[in-house]
Order: C-alpha cells, then sequence, then structure tokens
C-alpha cells in the first residue's frame, strides 16, 4: 500500500476517533524528504501536492496531539507558515481552497489548550478565507471550478460551525 492509500485509512481512522491506527501512516510521512521550504515532501503522495497535504496534515496532528503529547506542534506550525507562503506565492483559487480545506481540517484535530500554536493557525486560515472572498468573490469574480468551490464553501460553513469564523459574516459571502 502506497503512502497516498495510507494516509486515506489513516484519516478515515482518525475521523472515526481511532487515532492510534495512524502510527504507520505518520511514521512513514516523517519519514518523507523535506523541500527547501521545510515541509514534507508530498509529491510522492500525489501529483497536486495541495490535495496531498489535506490528507498528511490533519492525520499528523491527529497523531501528534493525541499519542505523541503535542510534541510535533513546532514543527507543524513551521510547515503551515510554509504552506501559506507557498500560497502567497501562487495564489489561485484552486490552491486557496484546497489550503482553506487543509487548514480546517487540520484545527479540527488541534488541541486549543497549546493556545499560541492553535491560535496561529486559525489566523492563518482566517486571513486566507477572507482573501480569498476579497479576490475571487467580489465584482469582477472570475469563474471557478465547481470542485473547488464546493470545497471551499464547506470549508468556511465547518468554520462558522465551528465559531472559527462569524457565520453571519461569511455565510452569505459564499
Amino acid at each position: 500500500m502506497g503512502l497516498k492509500e495510507q494516509l486515506q485509512t489513516a484519516y478515515e481512522a482518525v475521523k472515526k476517533g481511532d487515532v492510534a491506527a495512524a502510527g504507520e501512516a505518520v511514521k512513514e510521512l516523517k519519514a518523507l524528504p523535506r523541500t527547501a521550504e521545510g515541509v514534507f515532501d508530498l509529491s510522492s503522495v500525489e501529483a497536486d501536492v495541495w490535495q496531498a497535504a489535506g490528507l498528511a496534515y490533519p492525520v499528523y496532528v491527529a497523531y501528534e496531539t493525541t499519542c505523541n503529547k503535542k510534541e510535533g506542534y513546532p514543527d507543524l506550525i513551521a510547515q503551515m507558515r510554509a504552506w501559506n507562503g507557498k500560497l502567497a506565492a501562487d495564489y489561485t483559487f484552486a490552491n486557496a481552497s484546497k489550503a482553506a480545506d487543509m487548514w480546517i481540517n487540520t484545527i479540527d484535530f488541534m488541541s486549543p489548550e497549546i493556545y499560541e500554536y492553535y491560535r496561529e493557525l486559525v489566523d492563518i486560515f482566517k486571513e486566507n478565507v477572507r482573501k480569498t472572498l476579497d479576490l475571487f468573490y467580489g465584482a469582477d469574480a472570475s469563474a471557478k471550478d465547481a470542485a473547488d468551490e464546493a470545497r471551499f464553501k464547506s470549508a468556511v460553513l465547518r468554520a462558522c460551525e465551528a465559531d472559527i469564523l462569524l457565520a453571519e459574516k461569511y455565510i452569505n459571502r459564499v
């Protein structure tokens, strides 16, 4: 089984509360080489690294939160900062929607008890949602791929349900 399949299986297990089942996938993930930005080189997982990141980081943070006593949080937030930089360098709606999905799914499994890391990731997410709305939902909104738009809307709705975003401010904008 390849790493992509391992991550998919681990993600499903994590969503059901079986975080320990993600151990092998996280071990393989941590063994991946790093890119120049310091993030896991996910090109071997999926050609679209944003898609791969959407699988990898929720599994990684769930495992770090539950099984590794949050010891990987400094590495996680450093990687999230790097992904934020990657998005800023190539800000397309497709990348922004995949990034929003990755961040909200990662936030779901992150412990707010480690407030500074949790808050920084929430701030990254919020900043990019606002930017995406301003750039792609304004007066000169460009055509968006239906799957990307559904992904972005889902991330915003989930953030509203989790009280990360104010529903009255964001629901009507997507």
